[in-house]
């Protein structure tokens, strides 16, 4: 018996042990220790198609704005962004709505949000530097509706969206050490 137990006792214990090794050793999530999210302006695909469903770009600022302010997301607007600090890992979350107005007169826009960054890096197997997109989080979403009600369709789904990339964010972020 006590044989048995000297085999299966270290058996177990590497087991017991392997999962938390994996871990320790594994990828920080995707918005770890990002210090600040700068929200660029809106890009719209059909400047025309934009406007007949009535979508401004001032409108959608104010939404990513409103959205962001009762989370614990460092976003603030591309125009009120300070210089980037040495040693604060910055992206820029970047909306895009291509926007289709049909026979009927009905609104179909496409959104798209991402969070990505821009950063010069080496991937063999060629040495030389190339200028690469890294992409920490994207998503994308469908609205279709009338001309009138377009603007408030779009904007509860910037908002949806708002709200699932905070909770990414949330997520991401460190629990803090105990002491």
């Amino acid at each position: 018996m006590k044989k048995v137990a000297s085999i299966l006792f270290p058996a177990f214990l590497c087991l017991s042990l392997a999962p938390q090794a994996a871990v320790a050793q594994g990828a920080a999530p995707e918005l770890f220790g990002v210090g600040e999210v700068i929200i660029n302006y809106t890009k719209f695909t059909d400047a025309n198609a934009s406007d007949s469903c009535g979508l401004a770009r001032e409108q959608l600022a104010s939404v990513f704005t409103s959205s962001f302010a009762g989370t614990t997301v460092p976003a603030v607007a591309m125009v009120d962004a300070k210089p980037q600090m040495v040693g604060v890992a910055r992206i820029q979350l970047i909306p895009e709505v291509s926007t289709y107005v049909d026979e009927n007169l009905n609104c179909a826009s496409w959104i798209s949000l991402s969070a990505e960054s821009r950063i010069r890096a080496v991937i063999p197997p060629v040495t030389a530097p190339r200028n690469v997109t890294a992409i920490y989080w994207r998503q994308h979403n469908k609205v279709v509706s009338g001309q009138s009600l377009h603007p408030q369709k779009v904007a509860d789904v910037v908002r949806k969206m708002v709200e699932q990339f905070s909770q990414q964010y949330r997520l991401d972020q460190p629990v803090a050490l105990q002491k």
